[in-house]
C-alpha cells in the first residue's frame, strides 16, 4: 500500500460522524480498518498513570470523557477516543466555570507536515503522535477524564506547504473538534439565559434528557422565555402563583424507579428522592454524599452548582443531574 492509500483510509476512517446517532458506512475494508484501530492501541494507556489526578496545567496530557452532559442539558458522545495536550493553564469563566484550552494528538503521524511535532516515544502514550497545534480548542475542565502525563511543545514554529491529503486531514479533525469546543459554547448559551431562571437541573438517562427551569423566585409575574424542545418550565411557574423556595423541579420518568425533585435554598440545592430504595449519589469528583432518610424518601442537602451522578441496582444506567 503506497503512503498516499494509507492517507486516504485514514482520512475515510476520520470522516466517521462524530455523534453515533448518525450512522454512515466507512467504505474501506475490515484489514483496513483493522489497520486504523490498530494506531488506537493508545487504550494501553501506561496504567501507573491512570490512578492519578493532579493539579491541572499547561504541558500535561489527558484523554477526554467519551461522552459528557452539556450545559443545555444534551448528551454528547465521541466516536473514538480523544487525548489533549493543554497548552494553556486553567482558567475561570461565568462565575463557576473552569475552562482550558488544548491541542488534540493524533496517532496518525502519517498526516504530519514538516511544522508538525512528533513524538516518537511510545513510553508516554502507547503510541507515536504528533500534536494538532493548528487545531487549538476551549474545554470546560469538567469534561477531561484521566491524566497521562506531561509532554512539552517546542516554540519554533514555521510555514510549510501541505499535500491535499494533510489539508483535508486538518478540515476534518478541525470539524471533529466541535465535540470539544461545544462544551464552551453550551456553557456560554446557559449563561447567557440563566440570568432568567431562579435555577435549572438538567437530567439524563437512558433516552431520556429533560431540562426543567425554575423562574425568579418572589416575583408576581416572573418572565417565562421561550424554551427548546426538551426544556419546559417547573410545575409552580405554571400555575401562576409566587414562586418561594419551597417550590421544586420535579422529574417523573416513567422508566425511572423513582422521581427526583430538588430545590434551592440560597445557595444551596436541596435533592430528594422518592420512594427511599437503595441508591448512591456521587459528585463530578466520583465521590459519594452522604443524605439522610426516613421510611418515605431520602434526602440530599447542601450540594453545590454542578454535575452529580445517581446509582442504583433498580437502573439499567447511571442517572446524570446537573444542578445550574
Amino acid at each position: 500500500m503506497t503512503n498516499v492509500e494509507y492517507m486516504n483510509i485514514i482520512n475515510d476512517f476520520l470522516k466517521n460522524p462524530i455523534i453515533p446517532e448518525v450512522k454512515e458506512d466507512i467504505i474501506v475494508s475490515d484489514k483496513e480498518l483493522a489497520s486504523i484501530n490498530d494506531l488506537f492501541a493508545s487504550n494501553d494507556v501506561p496504567v501507573n498513570y491512570l490512578h492519578l489526578r493532579p493539579k491541572i496545567k499547561e504541558n500535561q496530557i489527558w484523554t477526554i470523557k467519551r461522552s459528557y452532559m452539556d450545559y443545555e442539558g444534551i448528551l454528547q458522545s465521541a466516536a473514538a477516543p480523544i487525548m489533549v495536550l493543554l497548552v494553556s493553564q486553567e482558567e475561570m469563566i461565568g462565575e463557576d466555570g473552569m475552562f482550558v484550552r488544548v491541542c488534540p494528538i493524533s496517532p496518525f503521524v502519517e498526516m504530519a507536515s514538516e511544522n508538525d511535532q512528533i513524538c516518537e516515544e511510545e513510553s508516554i502514550t502507547g503510541f507515536p503522535f504528533f500534536i494538532e497545534r493548528w487545531n487549538e480548542q476551549p474545554i470546560l475542565t469538567e469534561i477531561l477524564d484521566k491524566y497521562v502525563g506531561d509532554y512539552y511543545l517546542d516554540s519554533s514554529s514555521k510555514d510549510c506547504k501541505l499535500t491535499n491529503d494533510q489539508e483535508e486531514f486538518r478540515e476534518i479533525e478541525i470539524s471533529n473538534a466541535r465535540f470539544l469546543n461545544h462544551s464552551v459554547i453550551a456553557f456560554m448559551n446557559n449563561l447567557e439565559r440563566s440570568e432568567n431562571f431562579s435555577f435549572s437541573v438538567d437530567v439524563n438517562y437512558e433516552d431520556y434528557s429533560k431540562t426543567k427551569h425554575m423562574p425568579q423566585m418572589n416575583v408576581l409575574k416572573p418572565r417565562l422565555i421561550p424554551l427548546n424542545g426538551h426544556e419546559e418550565y417547573a410545575m409552580a411557574a405554571r400555575t401562576n402563583n409566587i414562586i418561594s423556595e419551597n417550590d421544586c423541579i420535579e422529574f417523573n420518568y416513567e422508566h425511572m424507579p423513582f422521581s427526583i425533585e430538588v430545590r434551592k435554598k440560597k445557595a444551596e440545592f436541596i435533592l430528594t428522592i422518592i420512594p427511599k430504595v437503595e441508591v448512591v449519589l456521587r459528585n463530578l469528583e466520583n465521590k459519594q454524599i452522604e443524605g439522610t432518610s426516613n421510611s418515605e424518601r431520602i434526602v440530599y442537602g447542601g450540594l453545590r452548582k454542578g454535575l452529580y451522578q445517581i446509582e442504583s441496582p433498580l437502573l439499567n444506567k447511571t442517572i446524570t443531574i446537573r444542578l445550574k
